[in-house]
């Protein structure tokens, strides 16, 4: 079992940590995208360009009103999660065989089946509400350090699944770097798949977390909602 206390450094919320606003960043990269005419080419790199931009005004306005109006704040970064992430799938990829196709087809009953629909459902938004809550206070934590989206290496696809890969400069001169790995959905928009920083991949954290969990409650899934906390080092993750 590796140690991932050292993990919650990175996506936990803290008032010495910027991180978090990062993961936000990563999260908002594909609502750029909606506002471009579909006959303009934009690319993976362009979208995190522009959305960062965008996410770093809410930033700023959230400064002269969160103590008083906090839940505007929550609203605004949940409508970007919201048109970026798609919960249902990435729950479920967080969830791993206790939502796959296989685990729903030896379901006999329809009770079963729809007791088993039910429960994503309800995995998907609380992942969905943990993410926003967490990661909307690490928000206000950022103090406007320097981001860089690097440009595309040479050769690098610029279709299907693609990687794009930010510096973002805190107190120290090493930049801390995120990937973003990013793909079209059929409607032709970019949307985040995964995020992964400083070597850390926080889907494989969360895939984790959720098994280490599921034993924990000895398979009882409604249980593992019912205590499903974003920190990755809540339930012991094990990858």
């Amino acid at each position: 079992m590796k140690d991932f206390r050292w993990v919650a450094d990175l996506v936990a919320y803290s008032a010495k940590t910027f991180l978090a606003a990062a993961i936000l960043c990563v999260w908002a990269v594909a609502v750029a995208a909606q506002d471009v005419e579909k006959a303009s080419p934009v690319s993976a790199n362009d979208v995190v360009k522009g959305t960062t931009e965008r996410v770093m005004k809410i930033i700023t306005d959230a400064q002269g009103y969160y103590e008083t109006d906090p839940d505007r704040f929550y609203y605004e970064i949940e409508l970007i999660l919201s048109d970026v992430v798609d919960f249902n799938s990435f729950s479920r990829g967080v969830m791993g065989p206790y939502a796959s196709k296989k685990q729903y087809m030896t379901l006999k009953t329809a009770a079963e089946k729809a007791a088993f629909k039910a429960r994503m459902k309800r995995f998907a938004d609380t992942f969905k509400d943990g993410l926003v809550q967490t990661y909307a206070k690490g928000l206000l934590a950022f103090n406007g350090n320097r981001i860089e989206v690097l440009p595309p290496a040479e050769g690098a696809p610029t279709e299907g699944s693609v990687t794009v890969i930010q510096h973002i400069y805190g107190d120290s001169e090493k930049p801390y770097v995120v990937q973003y790995k990013m793909r079209k959905n059929r409607a032709g928009d970019w949307k985040l798949r995964n995020v992964t920083i400083e070597a850390i991949n926080l889907g494989k954290v969360y895939q984790s977390q959720f098994r280490s969990a599921a034993r924990q409650y000895k398979g009882d899934i409604d249980a593992v909602i019912d205590n499903w906390s974003v920190d990755p080092t809540n339930k012991g993750a094990d990858a």
